[in-house]
């Protein structure tokens, strides 16, 4: 049995509806595409909105950013995105925090850092963010550090002392590696499927 997709529409977001659910591996891939195609349209109404709150035509946004009108145009479409710099840039010059284009804040998928500043995350190999991973995780398209879960507990287990004293707390090593031990595998990276 096929399984079919068909694209609607819902208030004003293109979706994508599964119908005969029998391939799992495609409603799997699916689901990616449609996650990946919402964070696509939040990033798309983030840069309109900043642009329009700072009363702007997409002229002379693309002029602050040194970029032309019609990619301005495409970003505020979803037909594209801007790369790491251009949100960089945008951050900057509009007072914009870097989870303003992404949603919620969010953690690295393999190391659970908090993902605050665009420095913050990885890049893809394309050039483009990579939400999922930090940059000391993720480097041009692959994985910085090839290991277990085990393994991503003892590294993060080196920086215990600086997150104490960033987030006021006074894990002692033993009560991190615990909760590390608990809450790593539940991340993307570790995740068993």
């Amino acid at each position: 049995m096929q399984t079919r997709v068909r694209r609607a529409t819902v208030g004003k977001r293109r979706v994508l509806r599964v119908h005969n659910r029998a391939d799992e591996a495609s409603v799997a891939r699916i689901t990616r595409c449609t996650h990946f195609h919402r964070r696509i349209i939040m990033l798309s109404e983030t840069i309109l909105e900043i642009r329009k709150k700072g009363d702007l035509t997409q002229e002379d946004f693309a002029e602050k950013l040194f970029v032309t009108r019609q990619a301005v145009s495409r970003w505020e479409n979803g037909e594209t995105t801007p790369g790491i710099d251009t949100l960089k840039r945008i951050s900057e010059l509009f007072n914009v925090d870097a989870n303003a284009f992404f949603g919620t804040a969010a953690c690295c998928q393999s190391c659970s850092m908090q993902l605050k500043k665009f420095d913050d995350y990885a890049v893809n190999i394309d050039g483009g963010v990579n939400t999922d991973y930090c940059h000391y995780c993720y480097v041009d398209g692959a994985f910085a550090m090839d290991g277990t879960v085990e393994d991503m507990i003892e590294v993060n287990l080196q920086y215990l002392k600086e997150f104490n004293a960033e987030n006021g707390t006074n894990f002692t090593e033993e009560q991190a590696r615990k909760i590390l031990k608990m809450h790593l595998p539940t991340l993307k990276r570790w995740k068993k499927t």
